[in-house]
């Protein structure tokens, strides 16, 4: 979906209502420009789409919809997010091995949680859970069903393994 020339409210519609009673989960990482003046978020169709997915997905179980909360850093707020900070899609930021945001994560007040991520300014202190070992080749065989369009939905999805499991 994002190698598209351009991008219209429509093309996100259709990748968020893509067949929401066989895709359990929705993982995306986009959003408005990260530049801590813009203030977006999805258009009328696409948050039409989010919202019938998670009231009748899944055969009326809902579908999850999980966003980063950005990559603006510190002078970026996920608050002016509007897919992040939308009452339909859970928020999730990253932290590193030591505990601490990773240096390109926005915070804000919609962030329900924060999980593992090679976040640090330094690429070789990156953060490998079991945890996230197992969902790795669970998610493997999973991403031929949550292909949409071409593209698959998984770009920021192994950074948020653990809650994903606590969903289930």
């Amino acid at each position: 979906m994002l190698d598209q020339p351009y991008m219209t409210d429509l093309i996100e519609a259709n990748s968020m209502g893509h067949e929401p009673n066989l895709i359990d989960i929705y993982s995306a990482s986009w959003g408005p420009t990260d530049d801590g003046r813009t203030v977006d978020g999805p258009r009328n169709a696409t948050m039409r789409a989010i919202v019938r997915g998670v009231n009748e997905g899944r055969n009326g179980l809902g579908n999850i919809y999980v966003w980063a909360s950005g990559d603006g850093g510190e002078d970026d707020d996920c608050n002016c997010d509007g897919y992040a900070a939308s009452m339909w899609t859970i928020s999730i930021n990253s932290a590193i091995n030591t505990g601490e945001n990773a240096h390109y994560d926005e915070s804000c007040s919609s962030t329900l949680a924060s999980t593992f991520s090679n976040g640090a300014k330094d690429p070789n202190t990156g953060v490998v859970s079991f945890i996230e070992i197992v969902f790795i080749f669970q998610f493997i065989k999973l991403s031929r069903l949550m292909s949409i369009q071409g593209n698959v939905f998984y770009e920021r999805l192994i950074i948020m393994s653990p809650l994903i499991l606590l969903l289930f």
